[in-house]
């Protein structure tokens, strides 16, 4: 039997082990950013001119308040559609509950495995009298952290499926609960006309972000991309260090951002060389993209990919 147990331990100190549950908080600060609603009128999208508006939620690990015996952190928000919502997260099974208007929601659920449904109330101005039903397709892990894929159970639910997620695909908008992260739809269920989570800061530093095009704060103002500048990465693939050369530009200022491919941050720094040298030795190997935005929030992207 001892022989046994020995043996079994081995065997499991062979297979490598997931790195620990990644809460939905920051240590002791968190933002969300979503957009209300980027996706409306699909067909004249513009990702420079998505004439929608934003909402941000702020939480702290001091501002508390304790219902019915459950601990929820509050938020301070801003923005023309924001709700006052309250957060609490159980971390034993990897859940995220939001309470609006004394109404508690399950909102994201890291403990579902394929086949498992999960069911969205969908709020309908001031009552939840509608539900969007889900089911998951797939399972995946990103740089060793889970990431659930769901799909509409029925026609029905590809209504709101439609609805809230017009633009897939090249903008990286699809359901799937995030480790770390939270939903798609940030931290309020998506209304009629929805709300799109654009990123999420920890500890005042950028964690997620859903897309370089809409970036972290939506508004009538149309910022372009750079027409005019050639930026040279270089070695791309690399396994330790790669370049960064600007050309036709001067006074360079601004910070480098490298996502993976779910949009988590991976590596931050600033620029202020026409030449830089960035050690991505910590990256995991796979495909990234890296945006340069500078003081005018406007943004270079290339992608780059780590051996």
């Amino acid at each position: 039997m001892k022989k046994f147990i020995t043996l079994f331990a081995f065997l499991c100190a062979l297979i490598p082990a997931r790195a620990q549950y990644e809460s939905f908080f920051g240590g002791e600060s968190w933002e969300y950013a979503t957009a209300f609603h980027p996706i409306m009128g699909t067909s004249d999208y513009d990702p420079e001119l998505l004439s929608c508006l934003t909402n941000t939620y702020r939480f702290t690990r001091t501002d508390t308040v304790t219902i019915a015996g459950q601990t929820y952190y509050n938020s301070t928000f801003e923005g023309s559609g924001a709700h006052q919502v309250k957060l609490r997260e159980d971390i034993l099974n990897g859940r995220l509950y939001s309470l609006i208007d004394n109404n508690e929601i399950l909102i994201c659920d890291m403990s579902l495995e394929v086949g498992d449904t999960f069911t969205q109330p969908i709020p309908t101005w001031t009552e939840y009298v509608d539900t969007m039903r889900m089911m998951v397709d797939s399972v995946t892990f990103v740089n060793s952290k889970k990431v659930i894929h769901l799909s509409a159970l029925t026609e029905e639910d590809e209504y709101w499926w439609f609805s809230f997620f017009a633009l897939e695909g090249d903008y990286n908008i699809t359901m799937r609960f995030m480790e770390g992260v939270g939903p798609m739809y940030g931290i309020v269920p998506p209304y009629h006309d929805g709300e799109l989570l654009l990123c999420l800061t920890k500890d005042d530093s950028l964690y997620y972000m859903t897309h370089q095009d809409m970036g972290c704060w939506q508004s009538v103002t149309k910022v372009p991309d750079y027409e005019d500048v050639f930026l040279t990465i270089y070695p791309n693939p690399s396994d330790h260090l790669i370049n960064l050369e600007f050309s036709t530009m001067e006074n360079i200022q601004g910070s480098v951002f490298i996502r993976d491919i779910l949009g988590r941050v991976c590596f931050h720094t600033n620029v202020t060389m026409p030449t830089e040298h960035l050690n991505v030795s910590s990256l995991l190997p796979g495909v990234y993209m890296l945006t340069f935005i500078d003081h005018q929030n406007r943004k270079i992207t290339k992608k780059i990919v780590k051996n």
